[in-house]
């Protein structure tokens, strides 16, 4: 495209007048300022050079910019942080815009000189190392290594206001060298927890800021995938870490929190965090966290303790109907099965609609059948069960193929014609089902 020659003629003649006029006004300020130079005369060429920089930044003509910043940057680097600021938008124009290979690299390493000379006179080095590392990877994605040291140092100086690009860019650069086998699972995983943490400390100050749950999104992502979270690496890595700091809530937030994300709730180490951290901070939801822990285990004393301390402590009737049905379960896995009823009845009372609740009812009642008086009785428990289905597909729909499932394998069980007519009952008769069952049903044979 040809030069606008009439327009950058108005916008020179508009540049030289803002500058004469600006650098008459602050004359006698910048004769005496030495940042600007050695004596009046450079003083005053660094403050018009510095004048037409801006100028054309600010009409984004970068271009045209480049020779007022390089004499600003060489001869009067104090003289303002523009320099550094409007600097990297004209180097990186000229590195996106260049043709030859050669002066792409001379410009990126101009770049990078720029970073550390802004450091030099106007400091700010967490913030500067953060956008170093950025461009570096940017422009020459083959220095990981180098780009990695300055992100890590950014991280390390912002802490808590860390900025989301620096934060997503520092875990991509950790999975990168981790797949290179240059880092450990252990950096990777400790590097995951600690820019977790500073971002959630950022939205619990109160930060809005909508790249927060973006960056957050990204860096799960990214860890996810980076395969280094696996159950015997987080084990030998907080194994130790609990070990010598066994009290300390946000350690063992983070680790039962990484140990669950990875599926290692049956681990000796979650359920000792996890413990140690109900201990600290009792809640229902540490509590019932604490219940599958130890059913996997086979504890299931334990287990059921943890669900009773939840339902002591919940509030919302939905969650406790919750763990009254997970009592259930525990309970027909060591085949007490009035216990099985007992909670299931608890969560329903609850939870009218519990669905789950009144098909495990049936469950244990057929469980139980074999040890239900005599062949006839036995068979009559499946009346019983068929009646908790059908109770649970009609309070809640959402169990309905589950429930005729078992309708139709268990119909097939009923006594049939002439068994039930020998025992004294035709279909349709009320019958009391015997054993611990002790409920009506109605009677229904197989022809």
């Amino acid at each position: 495209m040809k030069p606008n020659y009439f327009k950058l003629f108005i916008v020179l003649n508009g540049i030289f007048l803002f500058n004469t006029s600006f650098l008459f006004a602050q004359r006698s300020k910048i004769i005496e300022n030495p940042k600007y130079g050695t004596d009046s005369a450079a003083r005053m060429e660094c403050a018009s050079n510095l004048s037409i920089m801006n100028q054309y930044v600010k009409i984004k003509t970068y271009e045209y910019a480049y020779d007022s910043w390089r004499y600003c940057f060489f001869n009067c680097p104090q003289a303002s942080k523009n320099i550094y600021i409007h600097g990297a938008k004209i180097l990186k124009y000229r590195i996106e815009n260049e043709t030859t290979k050669e002066m792409k690299e001379a410009f990126v390493d101009t770049l990078m000189m720029l970073y550390d000379q802004r450091i030099e006179y106007f400091k700010q080095p967490g913030y500067v190392y953060g956008i170093k590392g950025i461009d570096l990877i940017r422009y020459r994605n083959t220095e990981i290594e180098e780009a990695y040291g300055y992100l890590e140092k950014s991280v390390n100086l912002r802490e808590e206001k860390v900025d989301e690009s620096v934060a997503v860019t520092f875990i991509t650069a950790t999975y990168k060298l981790y797949q290179e086998n240059k880092l450990g699972a252990d950096v990777m995983i400790g590097n995951y927890v600690l820019i977790m943490d500073l971002l959630n400390e950022k939205i619990q100050s109160g930060d809005e800021d909508p790249k927060l749950p973006q960056a957050i999104e990204s860096i799960e992502k990214i860890f996810a995938e980076s395969g280094a979270a696996d159950c015997e690496s987080l084990i030998e890595i907080f194994t130790a870490k609990f070990g010598a700091d066994s009290e300390n809530v946000d350690l063992l937030k983070k680790t039962t929190s990484l140990l669950a994300e990875t599926g290692c709730e049956g681990s000796d180490l979650y359920a000792k965090t996890a413990e140690a951290l109900y201990r600290l901070e009792p809640s229902a939801e540490s509590a019932a966290k604490l219940g599958p822990t130890f059913v996997a285990r086979k504890e299931y004393t334990k287990a059921s303790n943890y669900y009773k301390k939840a339902i002591e402590q919940e509030t919302d009737t939905d969650k406790k109907a919750y763990y009254y049905y997970n009592l259930g379960k525990i309970a027909f896995q060591q085949n007490d099965y009035p216990s099985t009823r007992q909670h299931c009845l608890s969560a329903i009372n609850l939870k009218s609609n519990y669905g789950e609740a009144y098909i495990l009812i049936g469950t244990a009642y057929i469980a139980s059948s074999s040890s239900c008086g005599s062949d006839f009785e036995k068979q009559t428990v499946y009346w019983a069960a068929v009646d908790k289905f059908t109770k649970a597909k009609t309070v809640d729909p959402s169990v309905k193929g589950i429930a005729d499932g078992q309708i139709k394998a268990y119909s097939k069980s009923f006594p049939n014609n002439e068994v039930t007519f020998f025992n004294g009952y035709t279909d349709g008769d009320t019958y009391k089902v015997g054993c611990w069952i002790n409920e009506s049903t109605i009677v229904r044979t197989t022809k």
